[in-house]
Parts: structure tokens; C-alpha cells; sequence
């Protein structure tokens, strides 16, 4: 039995193959950039940031009088408390910029 060897390309068969090659490389280089911006774009349109929220409370005592008749005390007056809840929305921080290197710095032995 004789086996048959491939046949031998032209240089005009391995050119077509290359320029194959690269139109897929810059096909999918620019796929995955425009699939990067569309879920930014999603995840920035779908968060609106954290959001936090703040309860404050208020006592206030007016016309407050005590009157002590024979060991007994009373006391009179208005004691009004108010509560009150704000809800408010806090972006999220944006990156700083650091200076200097970014090794840690170790004592040698």
C-alpha cells in the first residue's frame, strides 16, 4: 500500500490563508470592543449608585412647669417628638490617581 503525501501549496494558497487569518483576528478584536461597551453601557444605565438612607429624631419640651404641694410633684406641659426619614442617593467614588512606585518596599537580610 503507498500512502499519499499532501499536496504542496502555492504561495498564492498560503497568502489567501493569511489574509483569512487576519480578517478574523480584526473581526473578533473588534466584536469583543464593541461587546465590552455594550454590557458598560448596560451596567451603567442599570445601577444609579448605593443608596443610603438617614433617620433623624427630634424631642422638644415646651412650658414645662413642676409645682410641689405637701411631698407630691406634678408636672406640666408639652413634650412633642417629630421623626422624619431622607433617603438619598450616593454615587459611587471614582478612581484616584496614586503616585510612586507600586512595589512594596521590604527590609533585606
Amino acid at each position: 500500500m503507498v500512502m499519499k503525501s499532501a499536496t504542496r501549496r502555492s504561495p498564492a494558497d498560503r497568502d489567501r490563508a493569511v489574509a483569512r487569518l487576519r480578517a478574523l483576528t480584526i473581526g473578533s478584536s473588534i466584536a469583543s470592543i464593541a461587546a465590552v461597551g455594550g454590557f458598560g453601557a448596560m451596567a451603567a444605565l442599570s445601577y444609579g449608585g448605593a443608596s443610603t438612607d438617614v433617620s433623624t429624631a427630634a424631642v422638644t419640651t415646651a412650658g414645662s412647669t413642676t409645682t410641689t404641694d405637701g411631698g407630691t410633684s406634678t408636672a406640666t406641659g408639652t413634650t412633642t417628638t417629630t421623626n422624619s426619614t431622607t433617603t438619598t442617593t450616593q454615587a459611587t467614588a471614582a478612581p484616584t490617581a496614586t503616585t510612586g512606585t507600586a512595589h512594596a518596599v521590604t527590609a533585606s537580610s
